[in-house]
């Protein structure tokens, strides 16, 4: 039991370690400097450099180009350059605010397939069911597509529920940006995507497993 559990704990921590760099250490890097005195500007300029500096390391490490990695460093570096121009440290909230609109984007899609065609869910987990049942049990998947109709609805629901996840998560990084106090928003922008995954990816496990979608 206590060797199953120190093999456990290190996969465990790989998957949320990630999210305390990408989450987390900007917010203590921003609320530190802010502690220590250091203007809005500053602090938000240093803050954004750590999602930066783990794409570089994670390149380092890998060798392997990330192209949603480069997308992210341009990104960050357009945002700063404006917002040096400009003297407003609001410019690098927006620039956060604006990059989660892809996710906006994939909530809209999600949204729209629910009524026409196939769900995109089932495009998006295809690979997982592929890694999980291999060939047959994906085409198993696939057909009762069309010939059950609780696997249909059940498909649609829990696609509508990632929809409106991804686009009240995008309202919610829109309206911190342009209208909370500087030092409020970045930590609403920060969290407001893992308070919304968490009951989401909850409330997957919990319908997929009532209804039957699982390959």
């Amino acid at each position: 039991m206590t060797m199953a559990v120190a093999l456990r704990t290190p996969t465990r921590f790989a998957l949320i370690l990630p999210m305390i760099v990408d989450f987390g250490l900007p917010l203590v890097v921003f609320y530190g400097l802010r502690a220590a005195g250091v203007g809005q500007w500053w602090s938000l300029l240093l803050s954004a450099v750590v999602p930066a500096a783990v794409v570089v390391v994670r390149f380092a490490r890998s060798r392997k180009v990330d192209y949603l990695a480069l997308f992210v460093l341009s990104v960050v570096a357009l945002s700063v350059g404006v917002s040096a121009m400009t003297g407003d440290p609001r410019t690098m909230l927006i620039r956060d605010a604006w990059g989660g609109l892809l996710g906006g984007l994939l909530g809209v899609w999600l949204l729209g397939s629910v009524w026409v065609g196939r769900p995109a869910l089932m495009y998006l987990i295809r690979a997982f069911v592929l890694t999980k049942v291999g060939p047959d049990g994906l085409r198993t998947w696939e057909n009762r597509w069309e010939s059950d109709a609780p696997f249909r609805h059940g498909l649609r629901v829990i696609t509508f529920v990632w929809g409106c996840a991804s686009v009240v998560n995008v309202v919610v990084t829109l309206v911190a940006a342009y209208l909370l106090p500087l030092d409020l928003a970045p930590a609403v922008l920060n969290v407001s995507w893992p308070v919304i995954l968490a009951p989401t990816v909850l409330f997957h496990l919990y319908y997929t497993k009532k209804a039957d979608l699982r390959a």
